[in-house]
């Protein structure tokens, strides 16, 4: 079978026979084996028949680079894009979004989805994620019975049970498609400062031998603190030789900039024609930049890397400089590109070889070593589909403290299932109330994946009268707090079935018992969606009388003063206060040292909430502030490039 100019593997063939026989369909195959292709069928197949599809992503930046790429193949008037904070051409046949903007629209049943047929969800894994599964779990449960489902995803062991269980809440077939066949072999190996690029069994072998004193001739220090010496990215890189391009994945945004900048100062990896190529290309595209981007660390850090052939990428960086790492890398002009590893996610960009600095991540409890999943999803970006016979995956190993055992188990196989993360949230205990009569509600109750996992086909009271146990308390709770009123949604509930996260805090900021304006809205919002960090300095703040008195009011009510958010309301003035009085972003930048992109989610973020407050609220005096707010923001943002 041949799809546009690309004759199909077996498992895209496969799929597309069970599109064609009005089935869901679960796409289970290696990272860079064409997953895509199959979305692509869908799009092209129900444009033509005047129907609407849905491609949801778990991140912004994948969501943006699909618009990019189906507004090339099927025009601008065809395709839309909804990120929360950002909305083009809503009314178009193909609209692409994330997965909590779909989810969102689901439980409020919005009349956009009526005449959805398919709705693709890419890296379906994510349903895994312990923050944010849920919202691919609700999204799957809230869709209307008439829309079809694509999920493509990499290795699912337990693929039988997640497609039955979609059977059982949708009354739907799902056809699962396996594949495990990499169009291009993926070789595993490990960097050892001493053995260089090896297996994991010789550096276990070198482990062993580490016990026995004497073995190693020298000794550092006077009490021997330190016998192996700890791996150098530089020297990995070098001995990687003629396997670039490089990927080399870093899980810190700062050390992506640090390596880049280190490896610049000795190392030149263009030959003489790709230098001139490469100097134009920058002229040409710095020259585009306005003059405060270019005096920006960042711009000058990576100006200096381009012309030696290497880069870095990062959510901290602005979009204009991402787009510039992107067209050289796509180019060839890129050898050795340090990335965080949402570039393995969002920006489909394989190389030859990935490199992983640690097999460990810092979390919110602490540092982990990845999942097998993280493991294989980064790997597989090595290996460019009719470019290389073989894709090299190297991970550096410090083998003092590394756990071999643990190492070999997530990087041998994929056998990670998928995983419940249901949660109650108060957003879906006031939807589900507004939406459904209490019966249907009991039974919505028991749909989730979690309660299919823990059943196993059999029925139990326990885990049944768990999940509506929590339901009963939650909704007390809401009734206690004036959200429901026999068993009905007051004003301020019906208000909160519109609000995504942080649902009471901000349904209590509008409720009418603070005072609000344009500058304590900011604020507010701003104090609730910062995510604070150790590093994270603020070296101008404005806190006066207007943000005290703010404070006090919110440490006055029962609920807004639970939880640290409100400890952020003075650092947040550091952004707020120049933004209120319309300074432009990199003014506001210059009041801490967040990077670039981290100040623009923030403001996004808000943005995003603004959107939501907007449709919720039916006071004209709120919603005006609120037009006003998002008016603020754009403003500041005027001549940045949002993706």
């Amino acid at each position: 079978m041949k799809f546009k100019t690309f004759i199909l593997d077996k498992f895209q063939e496969d799929s597309i026979i069970a599109i064609e026989n009005e089935k869901s369909v679960l796409v289970s195959a290696p990272t860079g084996s064409g997953k895509t292709l199959i979305a692509d069928y869908i799009i092209d197949k129900f444009l033509k028949e005047n129907s609407r599809i849905i491609y949801t992503a778990p991140i912004k930046a994948l969501s943006n680079q699909k618009y990019k790429e189906f507004t090339e193949s099927y025009g601008e008037d065809k395709i839309g894009l909804i990120t929360g904070d950002l909305v083009i051409n809503p009314e178009a046949q193909v609209l692409i979004m994330t997965a909590e903007v779909y989810r969102n629209m689901a439980i409020i049943n919005d009349h956009t989805l009526d005449s959805v047929a398919y709705c693709i969800m890419d890296e379906i894994h994510f349903i895994s994620d312990q923050e944010r599964g849920h919202v691919w779990e609700e999204s799957i449960i809230f869709s209307p019975e008439h829309v079809k489902f694509l999920f493509l995803s990499a290795t699912i062991p337990n693929s039988d049970e997640f497609a039955s269980w979609v059977e059982s809440i949708k009354n739907t077939p799902v056809e699962i498609i396996k594949s495990d066949v990499r169009p291009v072999p993926l070789e595993r190996k490990f960097y050892d400062s001493e053995r260089g690029i090896t297996t994991l069994d010789e550096i276990k072998e070198r482990k062993e031998l580490d016990k026995y004193p004497g073995y190693h001739q020298f000794m550092k220090g006077r009490h021997g603190s330190e016998r192996v010496p700890k791996p150098d990215f530089r020297n990995l890189i070098a001995e990687l030789g003629d396997r670039l391009p490089c990927i080399y994945f870093v899980f810190s945004r700062a050390k992506t900039m640090d390596y880049a900048s280190t490896l610049a100062n000795k190392k030149q990896f263009l030959s003489i024609e790709e230098q001139k190529k490469t100097i134009v290309i920058i002229s040409r595209e710095f020259n585009n930049l306005n003059k405060e981007l270019l005096s920006l660390k960042s711009t000058q850090k990576l100006r200096e890397c381009l012309p030696k052939g290497i880069a870095f990428h990062n959510a901290g960086i602005l979009p204009e400089l991402k787009h510039i790492v992107e067209k050289l890398f796509s180019e060839g002009l890129i050898k050795v590109l340090f990335a965080t590893e949402t570039f393995a996610v969002g920006i489909n960009m394989p190389a030859k070889t990935v490199c992983f600095d640690s097999l460990r991540k810092y979390t919110d409890t602490g540092f982990r070593y990845l999942t097998s999943k993280e493991y294989f999803q980064i790997s597989g970006r090595a290996g460019r589909r009719g470019i290389d016979k073989q894709g090299l995956s190297v991970a550096m190993i410090y083998r003092p403290s590394a756990d071999i055992d643990r190492i070999k188990e997530f990087t041998t196989e994929d056998k990670l299932p998928l995983k419940s993360q249901f949660k109650l949230t108060y957003n879906t205990i006031l939807n589900l109330i507004n939406q459904h009569k209490p019966e249907e509600n009991t039974k919505i109750l028991t749909m989730n994946f979690l309660t299919y996992q823990k059943l196993k086909g059999t029925k139990s009271n326990r885990v049944l009268g768990s999940i509506k146990a929590r339901f009963t308390k939650a909704t007390n709770l809401l009734t206690q707090l004036g959200y429901i009123k026999n068993d009905k949604l007051t004003q301020l509930g019906l208000f909160t079935t519109k609000i995504f996260g942080n649902e009471l805090e901000v349904s209590q900021i509008f409720n009418g018992e603070i005072e609000l304006d344009e500058y304590s809205i900011l604020l507010l919002l701003a104090s609730l969606e910062y995510e604070g960090k150790r590093e994270t300095r603020f070296y101008k703040t404005y806190e006066n009388s207007d943000s005290r008195k703010l404070f006090n009011q919110i440490q006055n009510n029962p609920v807004l003063r639970k939880g640290a958010w409100s400890q952020n309301i003075n650092k947040m003035t550091a952004i707020i206060y120049p933004l209120y009085h319309q300074k432009k972003f990199f003014e506001v930048l210059k009041n801490s040292n967040l990077l670039e992109g981290d100040l623009i989610r923030i403001l996004m973020r808000i943005m995003d909430k603004l959107e939501q407050i907007g449709k919720a609220s039916n006071n004209e005096k709120q919603i005006m502030m609120i037009i006003n707010c998002k008016e603020l923001i754009k403003d500041s943002l005027e001549g940045i490039h949002l993706f």
